[in-house]
């Protein structure tokens, strides 16, 4: 979710109704189970919005409370791409189904965003462990994730301090495109890859083009054994993310006290 959180309803043992929710920090997640819980073809697909339905109903761009929200009752963004999925929703709203809450207008432009997701993309491609398993030879993802104090505290500083609301979505299509490229170009080769992947998908790319190549070239260095500069372990990656969240966070305090004074 939202809150860089795995969320996930457990039924009670003994049945009935008692069933538990977990919300685990994503960062406390063993990173091996990553490759083999997502089909292959989906690291060759740059159709994460579902370009094609009539209407597409997610979590990405709603606003989220995590304090209060739960999965089953936060709020939802909906696209409508057509009157086709124009008229499944005013059914469903005229059936009391479905409740709108805003209207996001054309494009999403008037829901609410907040946050540059740029840099954090590219921390999270250049950090992702799919991304190594998929591309650096001889690669070997931890068994074990983070502990669950510094996943907590990850989790916390990121959504204090990081892309909201429609931002945070498209900083989730932007990675999942990213990452997707990167797989392509090592698979297919580059001519190969620049006709499998769409115009659109790369428009949304194409502010990241120069970091990217410096990352393929930096991941290439890797898997012919040449360890590129500032690579790190796990605890020394966590333990720089802490100290950038702690550095942003300080500066977004630091400029709401200057807005009061």
């Amino acid at each position: 979710m939202a809150d860089f959180r795995v969320h996930a309803r457990l039924a009670s043992a003994e049945g009935g109704d008692d069933d538990e929710v977990v919300k685990a920090a994503y960062m406390t997640l063993p990173p091996s189970l990553a490759v083999p819980s997502i089909a292959d073809s989906c690291f060759h697909c740059f159709d994460y919005t579902n370009g094609l339905a009539d209407l597409v109903v997610g979590y990405m761009g709603a606003p989220f409370d995590a304090a209060a929200d739960e999965m089953t009752s936060a709020a939802l963004m909906v696209t409508v791409r057509n009157g086709r999925g124009r008229q499944m929703l005013q059914r469903a709203i005229a059936r009391q189904r479905v409740e709108v809450l805003q209207d996001g207008g054309h494009g999403g432009g008037a829901l609410p965003s907040s946050g540059d997701r740029r840099e954090l993309t590219l921390q999270t491609v250049s950090r992702d462990t799919m991304v190594r398993s998929l591309l650096e030879e001889g690669f070997v993802a931890a068994e074990v994730g983070a502990p669950p104090w510094l996943g907590e505290l990850l989790a916390s500083l990121v959504r204090l301090a990081l892309p909201q609301g429609l931002e945070f979505g498209k900083y989730s299509i932007d990675y999942h495109y990213l990452r997707n490229q990167l797989v392509a170009r090592r698979r297919m080769g580059e001519a190969r890859a620049a006709r499998h992947i769409p115009t659109y998908a790369k428009a949304i790319m194409r502010p990241y083009e120069a970091a990217m190549r410096e990352l393929e070239v930096e991941m290439r260095g890797v898997a012919s054994g040449k360890s590129p500069a500032g690579s790190s372990t796990l605890v020394e990656a966590c333990r720089k993310s802490v100290g950038e969240q702690l550095s942003t966070l300080r500066t977004r305090v630091h400029e709401l006290w200057a807005k009061r004074s």
